[in-house]
């Protein structure tokens, strides 16, 4: 189901804490308050719902329906894949998209040939063809088909890690849609999303994430390396340390600096193994601190992590301090080199 939604591909997956007041998440989705606009969730609904109406001009959506669909969702408690409701709207998508939209483009495009003559590309004449055609059989389908669509998209906001405000989110998808058009035009909310993400949001988190790791710095027991890594022995192994080039078997919890867990070795059942020069600076650095059998916590800058440029498809954002709980279990030494074979 993939290739359908490319066009609502969204940032982040990730646990979220939702809120169904109109109290305003720090990150999240919140409901939003209906008195002060949200100039980023309405910003991103303009420009995913500009990409849409583009790309898939066919689908003259009922986008009241669709709005509404995706407000409700993005405000759900369920994961994505636990909501029993998705479930069912990804069944009525997957026999549209599968099935029903593809049959009837072909034979649209069939009795609406192309120009062979002129010199403009087929595939650009095909979706300015498609421009004109109401690709739903019936009001209800539409209907039908709109509300799956704006629910699964709801429920992929739920895990975003960005402030979006619900309330808002629908709005702006209704205002772009209407006669009378939205608050900004598809480039200006084009660019104040490039801004965001850019700018703005690794600001933030570069300077929270900095405030954070200098109250770390004062907590009893944690020392600071030379690089800026931050480190409490919790339990001493013994004499054995891994090098920088060694494997290493490790439980391990990873966690960003308000306490959500992206990574649990512990939650998948089952330890890590990998090469120490394979991993972030700050794995690499901190795990030569501790013996074998011992466990190490580590609070690692976003330059000794995932820098700029976060990690994750966004559950680690730009500029992001990372905290991990390690225990080391074994120590796997690098082979050495083999002896040249004598002559």
């Amino acid at each position: 189901m993939k290739k359908f939604f490319s066009v609502l591909a969204v940032v982040a997956v990730a646990a979220v804490v939702v809120s169904c007041s109109s109290k305003v998440n720090e990150i999240g989705v919140s409901k939003g308050n209906k008195s002060q606009l949200d100039t980023l969730s309405y910003s991103w609904a303009i420009n995913i719902t500009n990409d849409m109406v583009s790309n898939v001009p066919e689908l003259k959506f009922d986008w009241a329906v669709f709005a509404d669909a995706t407000e409700s969702s993005m405000l759900k408690t369920e994961a994505y894949e636990e909501d029993p409701v998705n479930k069912e709207k990804l069944q009525i998508l997957e026999e549209f998209f599968t099935v029903k939209r593809p049959e009837r483009i072909k034979k649209f495009l069939d009795e609406n040939p192309v120009d062979t003559t002129s010199n403009m590309p087929i595939a650009m004449q095909q979706q300015a063809l498609l421009g004109g055609f109401d690709i739903f059989e019936s009001e209800e389908e539409r209907k039908s088909v709109s509300e799956a669509y704006g629910y699964d998209l709801g429920a992929r906001f739920r895990d975003i890690r960005v402030p979006i405000q619900a309330y808002w989110f629908a709005q702006g998808i209704k205002d772009f849609t209407s006669e009378n058009g939205a608050a900004m035009l598809s480039d200006e909310a084009s660019n104040y999303i490039n801004t965001y993400f850019l700018n703005v949001l690794p600001r933030k988190n570069q300077e929270a994430s900095e405030a954070w790791l200098a109250s770390i710095e004062k907590q009893k027991g944690v020392e600071k390396t030379e690089s800026g890594l931050l480190y409490r022995i919790d339990r001493e192994g013994d004499e054995v340390k891994p090098s920088g080039k060694d494997m290493v078997k490790c439980n391990y919890e990873g966690k960003l600096r308000d306490g959500f867990v992206f990574d649990s070795s512990y939650e998948r059942g089952e330890p890590a193994e990998f090469p120490l020069s394979g991993v972030i600076k700050g794995w690499t650095e901190g795990l030569q601190l501790v013996g074998q059998g011992g466990q190490i916590t580590l609070w690692i800058p976003a330059e000794l992590a995932y820098g700029s440029y976060g990690a994750g498809n966004g559950m680690i954002g730009p500029n992001e301090a990372l905290e991990f709980k390690v225990e080391l279990l074994e120590v796997v030494p690098s082979a050495a080199p083999e002896a040249p074979a004598a002559e």
